[in-house]
């Protein structure tokens, strides 16, 4: 390397260095005479954002105590009806606050600065509408009328395309659903195009009760109608009606198969078709009345059972066979059939 080359990187990094610790003392001259303008927006910027949390603390115990209020006063109905605003209120609320905490945080930095924050947010903001503005916009207009329309409130027990559980909120863009084993499903509104809602309206629980072809269907008809009155009157508080044996439904390849129908409270059928399913057995259990089940035959083979039947026609006889016990023919090899490759070989 040459004089001139190592001169000039010398000069390159004398002249970076410079610059940068020229830029470190501007920088550290500038906090040492503002510092007490940073502390003041500092502690402004906490100040706000604790005063977001108190709003949103307020906001969600406001809606809390009005819907525990109208559980008390409204019907079951009406109450979750209520449920299902507040929680559309709260989330509206949320994204509110959020952005007027945006805007005073901003403030503290000078209007100027704010000004051109939003400036460059509302333009990349408007691209990234731009490319999601459908499914967003789906979202929210389908949660508006699917809350408007009443199809389903908190507390109640749906199935959508994605999965089935309770309602635990509903918010403009998504709706909280609470399975059975205690997930927490979270669904696009946008991709709710059915709703099946096992909680309104009266509901039906049906079971199937396989019998035994041997058996007396009359009879065990009327056993199973006996069973049910029992259990009828000792859960009258989850029917709306008399269990009612239908008759015969299908026959199966080992069983006749009988329907149970009886009319329920919502969201009673699961535990009514269970408690007549026990029913049923136990009082089949002290008629001895038996359920059909596979059953397999098997038939032991022993020194008395049959011989097979012989082969009909002609067989080859094994070694030995039709000859005295211990005596093997005598071989002559002049009996043996010559080898037809032996003849080939000497024509």
């Amino acid at each position: 390397m040459d004089s001139s080359t190592s001169g000039e990187m010398m000069y390159f990094f004398q002249s970076t260095g410079e610059q940068f610790w020229e830029n470190v003392q501007g920088l550290l001259t500038f906090i040492k005479d503002n510092f007490g303008h940073f502390l003041w927006r500092l502690l402004g910027i906490v100040l706000i954002l604790i005063l977001a949390q108190v709003v949103l603390k307020w906001v969600s115990r406001l809606t809390s105590r009005t819907m525990e209020k109208n559980r008390k006063l409204l019907s079951q109905e009406q109450s979750r009806r209520v449920d299902t605003l507040m929680t559309l209120v709260r989330s509206a609320a949320r994204y509110l606050i959020y952005f007027v905490a945006l805007l005073l945080i901003l403030g503290q930095f000078g209007n100027s600065m704010a000004q051109n924050v939003l400036l460059a947010v509302g333009s990349i903001g408007g691209i990234a509408f731009g490319f999601g503005a459908q499914d967003l916009v789906q979202d929210v207009v389908t949660g508006l009328f699917m809350i408007f329309e009443n199809q389903f409130s908190v507390g109640d027990y749906i199935q959508t395309e994605e999965a089935t559980g309770t309602v635990e909120a509903t918010a403009l863009r998504v709706t909280y659903l609470r399975s059975d084993k205690g997930d927490q499903i979270i669904i696009p509104n946008g991709s709710i195009q059915r709703v099946v809602n096992y909680t309104r309206g009266s509901y039906i629980a049906t079971i199937v009760v396989s019998t035994a072809y041997e058996a007396d269907t009359r009879r065990v008809m009327e056993i199973m109608e006996d069973a049910l009155a029992e259990y009828a009157q000792a859960k009258a508080e989850l029917l709306e009606g008399e269990p009612v044996v239908r008759g015969i439904t299908a026959f199966s390849a080992s069983s006749v198969d009988i329907t149970v129908a009886c009319p329920v409270k919502p969201m009673k059928q699961w535990e009514v078709e269970r408690g007549m399913r026990l029913a049923i057995k136990e009082e089949f259990d002290r008629r001895g009345i038996e359920f059909p089940y596979p059953r397999v035959v098997t038939i032991p083979w022993g020194e008395q059972a049959s011989a097979p039947r012989p082969e009909v026609g002609r067989r080859p006889l094994s070694f030995g066979e039709g000859r005295p016990e211990g005596k093997v023919p005598d071989f002559d090899p002049d009996d043996a059939p010559e080898d037809p490759l032996e003849e080939d070989a000497r024509d």
